[in-house]
């Protein structure tokens, strides 16, 4: 398969209840300083120090976030609206849960194989 074909988007769905939606407004402000994934993996991972200041702290030093820029935009609420429109939108499609994957607006099994069949499918391979 040609490299360039589809284009990977991220939405955020943080459904489970506060400490989701702090997670995705962390996340969210850390991708403001090009560093998205490294605390979103953490996350992700389970690593419940992440959500006390001082484990949040080290971490986005450790991943070489700008600590005051990224503690004012997680202060001031800045990526919310980003984080709940992103919700509201994945609740009118209908996901339920995470990860829910999309080729062409079709839900599709969040596997590899499933998503390049229905990649192949969609440029018509």
């Amino acid at each position: 398969m040609a490299t360039g074909i589809a284009r990977y988007e991220f939405r955020y769905f943080a459904h489970l209840g506060d400490p989701a939606l702090y997670a995705a407004v962390a996340v969210a402000c850390a991708a403001e300083q090009g560093a998205f994934w490294p605390l979103h993996d953490r996350f992700m991972a389970g690593d419940e120090t992440l959500f006390t200041p001082a484990g949040l702290r080290r971490q986005v030093e450790f991943e070489g976030i700008e600590y005051g820029a990224f503690n004012q935009c997680l202060t001031d609420g800045e990526t919310l609206p980003l984080v709940i429109a992103s919700r509201s939108e994945g609740q009118s499609r209908g996901v339920p849960g995470t990860p829910t994957v999309f080729v062409n607006g079709e839900r599709v099994d969040p596997t590899f194989e499933a998503i390049e069949e229905a990649v192949r499918r969609a440029i018509g391979e």
